[in-house]
């Protein structure tokens, strides 16, 4: 089929099935559609994990050149999203072993992923000090930490997860839990302190 061709078979599809098979192919009008569909999410979720937007495209332009030799090894059995989220934290994860820097979480995920740990009613406690949820989420190991995160800010489910770090459902969910009960430990013997002092 020539380019001319595909891009008629393409144009208007969101079929995974149809542009996976021409990803496999080598079609770069495909692998042209999965960038207009997915590297806003890609770049996002790299940003987030690595909070350097120059080092977040090159991550972006890192998975993409992986694609066409990567995806002879997608068999297809899940969603290209959540393939692509896998390529994107296992690139992020080995810039993050390799790199020691301090990496800060956004502000505005703190507060969704401390009230998955706490509860509603205990994460709106004024006396949270949002540099203490950094330090106590910053304690977790990084694979932990981006795990908690996409579960939790991205909303993704344990299935996916599982999918992504390669790990049976029963293992993502005791690392979720044993995270949470952590981050919960951390902020609440914080917040004792706090009311000694007080």
């Amino acid at each position: 089929m020539q380019p001319a061709d595909i891009q008629v078979h393409l144009k208007g599809t969101m079929d995974e099935k149809v542009i996976f098979q021409y990803l496999r192919e080598g079609s770069r009008e495909a692998l042209a559609m999965l960038w207009e569909a997915h590297s806003g999410h890609v770049l996002n979720l790299a940003f987030r994990m690595l909070k350097n937007r120059d080092e977040a495209e090159d991550i972006l332009m890192d998975v993409f050149v992986q694609v066409p030799k990567a995806i002879q090894g997608f068999r297809g059995q899940s969603a290209i999203a959540t393939w692509l989220y896998r390529l994107t934290v296992n690139a992020c994860l080995m810039k993050l072993r390799g790199d020691k820097r301090h990496r800060e979480l956004e502000e505005e995920h703190l507060d969704v992923i401390v009230e998955s740990a706490l509860g509603k009613e205990e994460s709106s406690d004024e006396n949270f000090d949002p540099e203490l949820l950094e330090m106590g989420l910053n304690a977790l190991q990084a694979e932990t930490r981006s795990m908690l995160w996409l579960k939790d800010a991205e909303d993704l489910d344990v299935k996916d997860l599982a999918e992504i770090y390669k790990m049976p459902e029963g293992t993502i969910k005791a690392r979720l839990s044993r995270a949470r009960t952590f981050v919960r430990n951390y902020l609440n013997e914080r917040k004792t302190n706090f009311k000694k002092g007080a």
